[in-house]
């Protein structure tokens, strides 16, 4: 079973890099597909440790399609806050209620944590500040209700979900 696992997260990082690659030199011909297939699994095969942070759900087809909504529903996320903090930059009256809360998150990989804790960062108006355990520490520029099932439903589910789609 730790041979397919391991040919498993290969494939993986080859898929991974070799996609990058492809994207990278788009309109490409025969033999830049053979050097990016070639430069994809050597580099798999010697950073193969490196690719056991990256824990997506199997099959991989539906781990990369739920990661793609998942950067269209950040980016839309990120929208929205910008907008959201403009309003707060642009009133006459600055009133806002600043806090640092903490909650608790159902992610258990090191790799879904961190995409949880850079989501947060990236949308304006909330700072991840730190990740202990299972809590997460975040900066919020304005919240209301400092109750942690408000936090937790405002904050942090909404992207915990998508995340759950994806990766373990």
């Amino acid at each position: 079973m730790k041979e397919i696992n391991s040919l498993s997260k290969n494939l993986t990082g080859f898929l991974f890099l070799f996609i990058i690659f492809m994207m990278l030199t788009f309109p490409f011909n025969i033999q830049e597909v053979i050097a990016g297939a070639f430069a994809a699994l050597l580099v798999s095969l010697f950073f193969n440790r490196m690719f056991a942070f990256f824990s997506f759900k199997e099959p991989l087809f539906f781990s990369l399609f739920n990661l793609f909504a998942y950067l269209v529903f950040l980016l839309f996320e990120i929208l929205k806050a910008n907008i959201q903090v403009a309003k707060i930059v642009l009133s006459p009256k600055i009133k806002i209620t600043p806090a640092i809360v903490s909650c608790e998150t159902t992610l258990k990989s090191d790799f879904a944590k961190s995409i949880l804790a850079n989501s947060i960062t990236l949308t304006p108006g909330t700072l991840t500040m730190d990740i202990i355990g299972e809590k997460v520490y975040v900066h919020c520029i304005d919240i209301k209700d400092t109750s942690k099932e408000n936090v937790y439903k405002s904050i942090v589910k909404p992207f915990e979900d998508k995340i759950k789609r994806f990766a373990i």
